[in-house]
Protein backbone atom coordinates (compact mmCIF):
# COMPACT_ATOMS: atom_id res chain seq x y z
CA UNK A 1 0.00 0.00 0.00
CA UNK A 2 1.42 3.44 -0.86
CA UNK A 3 2.34 5.84 1.91
CA UNK A 4 -0.72 7.61 3.28
CA UNK A 5 0.47 11.00 2.09
CA UNK A 6 0.56 9.76 -1.53
CA UNK A 7 -3.04 8.51 -1.66
CA UNK A 8 -5.73 10.91 -2.91
CA UNK A 9 -7.11 12.37 0.29
CA UNK A 10 -10.76 11.56 -0.31
CA UNK A 11 -9.80 7.89 -0.63
CA UNK A 12 -8.20 8.02 2.83
CA UNK A 13 -11.41 9.47 4.28
CA UNK A 14 -13.61 7.02 2.35
CA UNK A 15 -11.63 4.17 3.93
CA UNK A 16 -11.81 5.37 7.55
CA UNK A 17 -15.26 7.03 7.39
CA UNK A 18 -17.06 4.85 4.81
CA UNK A 19 -20.51 6.34 5.43
CA UNK A 20 -19.47 9.95 4.94
CA UNK A 21 -20.24 10.11 1.24
CA UNK A 22 -23.81 8.92 1.91
CA UNK A 23 -24.35 11.43 4.71
CA UNK A 24 -24.96 14.40 2.46
CA UNK A 25 -26.19 17.67 3.93
CA UNK A 26 -28.02 20.44 2.12
CA UNK A 27 -25.96 23.58 1.66
CA UNK A 28 -28.05 25.94 3.81
CA UNK A 29 -28.12 23.48 6.71
CA UNK A 30 -24.39 22.77 6.39
CA UNK A 31 -23.44 26.46 6.33
CA UNK A 32 -25.41 27.05 9.52
CA UNK A 33 -23.88 24.01 11.22
CA UNK A 34 -20.29 24.84 10.22
CA UNK A 35 -20.64 28.49 11.22
CA UNK A 36 -21.91 27.48 14.67
CA UNK A 37 -19.23 24.83 15.35
CA UNK A 38 -15.56 25.81 15.21
CA UNK A 39 -14.48 22.19 15.49
CA UNK A 40 -15.95 21.29 12.08
CA UNK A 41 -13.21 21.37 9.45
CA UNK A 42 -12.93 20.16 5.84
CA UNK A 43 -11.29 16.73 5.77
CA UNK A 44 -10.92 16.20 2.02
CA UNK A 45 -12.44 17.02 -1.35
CA UNK A 46 -13.72 14.35 -3.72
CA UNK A 47 -13.68 15.95 -7.16
CA UNK A 48 -15.93 13.28 -8.70
CA UNK A 49 -19.64 13.81 -9.47
CA UNK A 50 -19.36 17.57 -9.50
CA UNK A 51 -17.33 17.76 -6.32
CA UNK A 52 -17.95 16.96 -2.65
CA UNK A 53 -16.37 18.34 0.50
CA UNK A 54 -16.03 15.93 3.41
CA UNK A 55 -16.42 17.58 6.82
CA UNK A 56 -15.99 16.40 10.39
CA UNK A 57 -15.81 17.80 13.92
CA UNK A 58 -12.34 17.36 15.43
CA UNK A 59 -13.08 19.53 18.45
CA UNK A 60 -10.02 21.24 19.90
CA UNK A 61 -7.52 18.61 18.75
CA UNK A 62 -4.54 20.46 17.21
CA UNK A 63 -3.06 19.59 13.84
CA UNK A 64 -0.29 17.80 15.72
CA UNK A 65 0.85 15.22 13.19
CA UNK A 66 3.39 16.08 10.51
CA UNK A 67 0.73 15.96 7.86
CA UNK A 68 -2.91 17.02 7.96
CA UNK A 69 -4.19 13.67 6.69
CA UNK A 70 -2.33 11.83 9.46
CA UNK A 71 -4.36 13.84 11.95
CA UNK A 72 -7.59 13.01 10.10
CA UNK A 73 -6.67 9.31 9.82
CA UNK A 74 -5.69 9.06 13.50
CA UNK A 75 -8.83 10.71 14.81
CA UNK A 76 -11.11 8.74 12.49
CA UNK A 77 -9.62 5.41 13.56
CA UNK A 78 -10.01 6.41 17.21
CA UNK A 79 -13.65 7.41 16.69
CA UNK A 80 -12.91 11.03 17.54
CA UNK A 81 -14.40 12.73 14.48
CA UNK A 82 -17.92 13.87 15.23
CA UNK A 83 -20.79 14.37 12.79
CA UNK A 84 -18.98 13.47 9.56
CA UNK A 85 -20.91 14.62 6.51
CA UNK A 86 -20.50 15.65 2.87
CA UNK A 87 -21.63 18.78 1.06
CA UNK A 88 -21.61 20.22 -2.41
CA UNK A 89 -18.78 22.60 -3.28
CA UNK A 90 -21.12 25.58 -3.16
CA UNK A 91 -20.73 25.69 0.61
CA UNK A 92 -17.55 27.62 -0.23
CA UNK A 93 -19.68 30.41 -1.70
CA UNK A 94 -20.73 31.41 1.82
CA UNK A 95 -18.55 33.73 3.89
CA UNK A 96 -20.31 32.69 7.11
CA UNK A 97 -18.24 29.50 7.35
CA UNK A 98 -15.04 31.50 8.00
CA UNK A 99 -16.36 34.48 9.93
CA UNK A 100 -13.99 33.76 12.83
CA UNK A 101 -11.02 32.24 11.00
CA UNK A 102 -7.44 33.52 11.32
CA UNK A 103 -6.09 34.63 7.96
CA UNK A 104 -2.67 33.12 7.17
CA UNK A 105 0.41 35.03 8.24
CA UNK A 106 2.59 33.11 5.78
CA UNK A 107 2.69 30.43 3.10
CA UNK A 108 5.29 27.72 2.49
CA UNK A 109 5.97 26.16 -0.92
CA UNK A 110 8.75 23.65 -1.54
CA UNK A 111 10.35 21.11 -3.87
CA UNK A 112 9.87 18.08 -1.51
CA UNK A 113 12.19 16.48 1.07
CA UNK A 114 13.82 19.84 1.71
CA UNK A 115 13.03 20.81 5.29
CA UNK A 116 9.50 22.12 4.81
CA UNK A 117 8.07 19.68 7.33
CA UNK A 118 10.68 20.75 9.87
CA UNK A 119 9.80 24.39 9.32
CA UNK A 120 6.06 23.70 9.57
CA UNK A 121 6.38 21.62 12.72
CA UNK A 122 8.65 24.20 14.34
CA UNK A 123 6.03 26.88 13.74
CA UNK A 124 3.40 24.53 15.17
CA UNK A 125 5.29 23.87 18.41
CA UNK A 126 3.42 26.69 20.10
CA UNK A 127 -0.34 26.14 20.47
CA UNK A 128 -0.80 29.77 19.48
CA UNK A 129 -0.05 28.87 15.85
CA UNK A 130 -2.39 26.97 13.55
CA UNK A 131 -0.20 25.25 10.95
CA UNK A 132 -1.77 23.43 8.01
CA UNK A 133 0.83 20.90 6.90
CA UNK A 134 -0.27 19.80 3.42
CA UNK A 135 -3.94 20.26 4.17
CA UNK A 136 -5.95 17.39 2.70
CA UNK A 137 -8.47 19.37 0.64
CA UNK A 138 -5.67 21.59 -0.69
CA UNK A 139 -3.33 18.85 -1.85
CA UNK A 140 -5.22 17.48 -4.82
CA UNK A 141 -8.98 17.66 -4.33
CA UNK A 142 -9.55 21.39 -4.83
CA UNK A 143 -7.32 21.54 -7.92
CA UNK A 144 -8.84 18.38 -9.42
CA UNK A 145 -12.31 19.88 -8.96
CA UNK A 146 -11.27 23.29 -10.30
CA UNK A 147 -9.80 21.79 -13.49
CA UNK A 148 -12.20 18.85 -13.98
CA UNK A 149 -9.33 16.43 -13.30
CA UNK A 150 -6.90 18.59 -15.30
CA UNK A 151 -9.01 18.69 -18.44
CA UNK A 152 -9.13 22.51 -18.25
CA UNK A 153 -6.83 25.31 -17.14
CA UNK A 154 -6.97 26.76 -13.63
CA UNK A 155 -9.03 29.93 -13.76
CA UNK A 156 -8.18 32.58 -11.15
CA UNK A 157 -11.64 34.13 -11.24
CA UNK A 158 -12.83 36.23 -8.28
CA UNK A 159 -15.25 33.44 -7.34
CA UNK A 160 -12.60 30.69 -7.50
CA UNK A 161 -10.14 32.77 -5.48
CA UNK A 162 -12.79 33.50 -2.85
CA UNK A 163 -13.70 29.79 -2.63
CA UNK A 164 -10.04 28.93 -2.15
CA UNK A 165 -9.69 31.48 0.68
CA UNK A 166 -12.79 30.11 2.38
CA UNK A 167 -11.48 26.56 2.10
CA UNK A 168 -8.24 27.65 3.80
CA UNK A 169 -10.19 29.71 6.32
CA UNK A 170 -12.34 26.72 7.24
CA UNK A 171 -9.14 25.00 8.39
CA UNK A 172 -7.71 27.99 10.26
CA UNK A 173 -10.48 28.70 12.73
CA UNK A 174 -9.34 29.19 16.35
CA UNK A 175 -10.65 26.06 18.03
CA UNK A 176 -9.05 26.52 21.47
CA UNK A 177 -9.31 30.29 21.83
CA UNK A 178 -5.59 30.99 22.25
CA UNK A 179 -4.53 30.90 18.58
CA UNK A 180 -3.07 34.14 17.22
CA UNK A 181 -1.60 33.20 13.81
CA UNK A 182 -1.89 30.61 11.07
CA UNK A 183 0.42 29.26 8.36
CA UNK A 184 -0.15 27.02 5.34
CA UNK A 185 2.46 24.60 3.99
CA UNK A 186 1.49 23.12 0.62
CA UNK A 187 2.41 19.76 -0.90
CA UNK A 188 5.41 20.12 -3.21
CA UNK A 189 3.68 20.09 -6.60
CA UNK A 190 1.27 22.80 -5.45
CA UNK A 191 4.22 25.12 -6.13
CA UNK A 192 2.89 25.18 -9.70
CA UNK A 193 -0.20 26.97 -8.33
CA UNK A 194 1.90 29.75 -6.83
CA UNK A 195 0.38 32.35 -9.15
CA UNK A 196 -3.18 31.37 -8.20
CA UNK A 197 -2.38 31.34 -4.48
CA UNK A 198 -0.68 34.74 -4.62
CA UNK A 199 -3.70 36.19 -6.39
CA UNK A 200 -5.85 34.80 -3.58
CA UNK A 201 -3.49 36.32 -0.97
CA UNK A 202 -1.76 39.28 -2.63
CA UNK A 203 1.27 40.49 -0.73
CA UNK A 204 1.19 37.69 1.82
CA UNK A 205 4.72 36.59 2.83
CA UNK A 206 5.68 33.23 1.37
CA UNK A 207 8.72 30.98 1.15
CA UNK A 208 9.94 28.49 -1.43
CA UNK A 209 12.24 25.82 0.03
CA UNK A 210 14.55 23.89 -2.26
CA UNK A 211 17.36 21.35 -2.21
CA UNK A 212 19.85 19.68 -4.56
CA UNK A 213 17.49 17.65 -6.81
CA UNK A 214 19.89 14.66 -6.71
CA UNK A 215 19.21 14.32 -2.98
CA UNK A 216 15.49 14.93 -3.36
CA UNK A 217 15.13 12.28 -6.06
CA UNK A 218 17.18 9.78 -4.06
CA UNK A 219 14.77 10.29 -1.16
CA UNK A 220 11.65 10.01 -3.31
CA UNK A 221 12.84 6.82 -5.03
CA UNK A 222 13.39 5.24 -1.61
CA UNK A 223 9.77 5.86 -0.67
CA UNK A 224 7.23 7.41 -3.05
CA UNK A 225 5.46 10.67 -3.77
CA UNK A 226 2.02 11.73 -4.93
CA UNK A 227 3.52 13.33 -8.04
CA UNK A 228 5.10 10.04 -9.10
CA UNK A 229 1.85 8.14 -8.64
CA UNK A 230 0.21 10.51 -11.12
CA UNK A 231 2.27 9.17 -14.06
CA UNK A 232 0.22 8.50 -17.16
CA UNK A 233 -2.49 11.05 -16.34
CA UNK A 234 -3.47 14.57 -17.31
CA UNK A 235 -2.33 15.66 -13.86
CA UNK A 236 1.15 14.42 -14.76
CA UNK A 237 0.98 16.40 -18.00
CA UNK A 238 0.40 19.49 -15.84
CA UNK A 239 3.40 18.53 -13.70
CA UNK A 240 5.86 17.63 -16.46
CA UNK A 241 4.59 19.30 -19.63
CA UNK A 242 4.44 15.92 -21.37
CA UNK A 243 1.17 14.28 -22.54
CA UNK A 244 0.04 11.18 -20.58
CA UNK A 245 1.42 8.54 -22.93
CA UNK A 246 4.84 10.22 -22.92
CA UNK A 247 5.09 10.98 -19.19
CA UNK A 248 4.06 7.39 -18.47
CA UNK A 249 6.80 5.98 -20.70
CA UNK A 250 9.82 7.84 -19.32
CA UNK A 251 11.96 6.63 -16.42
CA UNK A 252 11.00 7.77 -12.93
CA UNK A 253 14.18 9.85 -12.54
CA UNK A 254 13.52 11.62 -15.85
CA UNK A 255 9.91 12.25 -14.80
CA UNK A 256 10.83 13.63 -11.38
CA UNK A 257 13.59 15.84 -12.76
CA UNK A 258 11.12 17.38 -15.20
CA UNK A 259 8.69 18.04 -12.33
CA UNK A 260 11.34 19.66 -10.16
CA UNK A 261 12.63 21.80 -13.01
CA UNK A 262 9.14 23.26 -13.35
CA UNK A 263 8.91 23.91 -9.61
CA UNK A 264 12.31 25.67 -9.71
CA UNK A 265 11.32 27.79 -12.68
CA UNK A 266 7.99 28.75 -11.12
CA UNK A 267 9.79 29.93 -7.99
CA UNK A 268 12.25 31.98 -10.03
CA UNK A 269 9.39 33.48 -12.04
CA UNK A 270 7.70 34.57 -8.79
CA UNK A 271 10.83 35.60 -6.87
CA UNK A 272 9.96 38.70 -4.92
CA UNK A 273 6.44 37.50 -4.31
CA UNK A 274 8.13 34.48 -2.73
CA UNK A 275 11.36 34.41 -0.72
CA UNK A 276 13.82 31.59 -1.43
CA UNK A 277 15.46 29.27 1.09
CA UNK A 278 18.02 26.50 0.55
CA UNK A 279 17.72 23.32 2.63
CA UNK A 280 21.33 23.81 3.72
CA UNK A 281 20.36 27.05 5.49
CA UNK A 282 17.68 25.49 7.69
CA UNK A 283 18.91 25.03 11.25
CA UNK A 284 18.14 26.19 14.77
CA UNK A 285 20.63 29.07 14.65
CA UNK A 286 19.10 30.52 11.50
CA UNK A 287 15.47 29.77 12.29
CA UNK A 288 14.70 33.16 13.93
CA UNK A 289 16.07 34.91 10.83
CA UNK A 290 14.07 32.63 8.52
CA UNK A 291 10.88 33.56 10.35
CA UNK A 292 11.77 37.24 10.41
CA UNK A 293 13.08 37.71 6.86
CA UNK A 294 11.32 34.88 5.05
CA UNK A 295 7.87 35.15 6.57
CA UNK A 296 8.08 38.70 7.97
CA UNK A 297 6.62 37.32 11.19
CA UNK A 298 7.52 38.25 14.74
CA UNK A 299 6.53 35.52 17.20
CA UNK A 300 5.87 36.27 20.82
CA UNK A 301 9.08 36.13 22.83
CA UNK A 302 8.05 33.12 24.89
CA UNK A 303 7.21 31.09 21.77
CA UNK A 304 10.65 31.02 20.14
CA UNK A 305 12.18 28.50 22.60
CA UNK A 306 9.19 26.20 22.01
CA UNK A 307 9.66 26.37 18.25
CA UNK A 308 13.39 25.73 18.48
CA UNK A 309 12.72 22.47 20.34
CA UNK A 310 11.66 20.91 17.03
CA UNK A 311 15.26 21.00 15.80
CA UNK A 312 16.13 18.32 18.38
CA UNK A 313 13.93 15.75 16.65
CA UNK A 314 13.26 14.18 13.29
CA UNK A 315 10.42 16.18 11.77
CA UNK A 316 8.55 13.11 10.52
CA UNK A 317 8.54 11.37 13.88
CA UNK A 318 5.52 12.69 15.77
CA UNK A 319 6.58 10.87 18.94
CA UNK A 320 9.67 13.10 19.40
CA UNK A 321 11.83 10.02 19.91
CA UNK A 322 13.94 9.99 16.75
CA UNK A 323 16.87 12.39 16.40
CA UNK A 324 17.65 13.95 13.04
CA UNK A 325 20.78 12.69 11.29
CA UNK A 326 21.95 14.26 8.04
CA UNK A 327 21.82 11.81 5.14
CA UNK A 328 22.84 14.10 2.29
CA UNK A 329 26.05 12.17 1.64
CA UNK A 330 24.17 8.86 1.47
CA UNK A 331 21.64 10.35 -0.92
CA UNK A 332 24.40 11.66 -3.18
CA UNK A 333 25.91 8.17 -3.34
CA UNK A 334 22.54 6.58 -4.12
CA UNK A 335 22.25 8.21 -7.57
CA UNK A 336 24.40 6.74 -10.34
CA UNK A 337 26.05 8.53 -13.24
CA UNK A 338 23.30 7.85 -15.78
CA UNK A 339 20.57 9.18 -13.51
CA UNK A 340 22.73 12.16 -12.55
CA UNK A 341 23.01 13.03 -16.22
CA UNK A 342 19.21 13.02 -16.54
CA UNK A 343 18.82 15.25 -13.49
CA UNK A 344 21.50 17.60 -14.81
CA UNK A 345 19.78 17.73 -18.21
CA UNK A 346 16.59 19.18 -16.71
CA UNK A 347 17.74 20.91 -13.52
CA UNK A 348 21.20 22.29 -14.30
CA UNK A 349 21.85 25.70 -12.78
CA UNK A 350 18.58 26.11 -10.92
CA UNK A 351 19.99 25.76 -7.40
CA UNK A 352 22.78 28.24 -8.20
CA UNK A 353 20.26 30.74 -9.57
CA UNK A 354 18.04 30.39 -6.52
CA UNK A 355 21.04 30.76 -4.21
CA UNK A 356 22.17 33.90 -6.03
CA UNK A 357 18.76 35.55 -6.21
CA UNK A 358 18.40 38.85 -4.35
CA UNK A 359 15.19 37.36 -2.96
CA UNK A 360 17.02 34.52 -1.22
CA UNK A 361 16.61 34.83 2.55
CA UNK A 362 20.39 34.45 2.96
CA UNK A 363 21.63 35.97 -0.30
Amino acid sequence: MPELYAIPDHEVVDAVLPDIVRTRMATAEAVELIAANKGIVPLAINHNDGGSIYWGDIGTYPYAEWQYMFTVDKLAREGQIGTPFATDMDVLLHEEIIADSIAPSGLIFHISRCGSTLLGKALARTPKHIVINQGGPLQRGFWAWLTDDWKTETQATPENLAMFRRLVGAMTRPRTGIETASFVKFISWNALYMDFVHKAYPGLPSLFLYRDPVEVIASVLKETTAALLAKGTLEAEFLTGLPPEENNAIADVDYLARCFARYFQTALDHAGDVQLLNYTDINADKFPEIVDKGLRFTPQTEDMPLMLEQFNFHSKDDSDKAKFKSDSADKQKAIGAEDRALIEKHCAGFVDRLDASPYNVFS
